[in-house]
């Protein structure tokens, strides 16, 4: 019985804590990368706040053709600005569930560890068993 009967399950254990360390980078990165389209989406708002703005206080209008096509101006430069709040909306949401991908990877791996660690200290056990084992036989 020289051989460790628990090491198949030990190579698992060791396998899975890989998987899920592998895991939580992927989410990490994914995290990252919708951080960035987050930033992105927020300065395509301010943009177009900026350009709102700009339009609404745009220098004094006197016929009506002009102020009727300074209206419609005014009316797509705020459907802009709802569809680009509402892309920020999404991608903010998108980065959200990102970081509960995260969470979700961080608490699958402790587990995994506490798992491989368990087997571990198990296989430490084993080797002192079978240390002292070899001792008495050359006593």
């Amino acid at each position: 019985m020289d051989r460790y009967r628990l090491g198949p399950l030990r190579d698992v254990r060791a396998r899975d804590e890989r998987v899920k360390r592998n895991d939580l980078a992927v989410a990490v990165d994914d995290a990252r990368a919708t951080e960035a389209d987050v930033a992105a989406a927020a300065g395509r708002v301010e943009a177009a706040r900026d350009a709102l703005a700009r339009a609404i206080a745009g220098t004094a209008l006197t016929s009506a053709h002009l102020l009727a096509l300074a209206d419609r101006h005014v009316a797509r430069l705020r459907t802009r600005l709802d569809d680009t709040v509402a892309e920020h909306a999404r991608t903010r949401a998108a980065h959200s569930g990102r970081l509960g991908a995260i969470d979700a990877a961080r608490t699958k791996l402790t587990a995994a560890r506490a798992d491989k660690e368990v087997i571990e200290r198990h296989f430490a056990k084993w080797r002192d068993q079978q240390r002292k084992l070899a001792e008495r036989r050359e006593d």
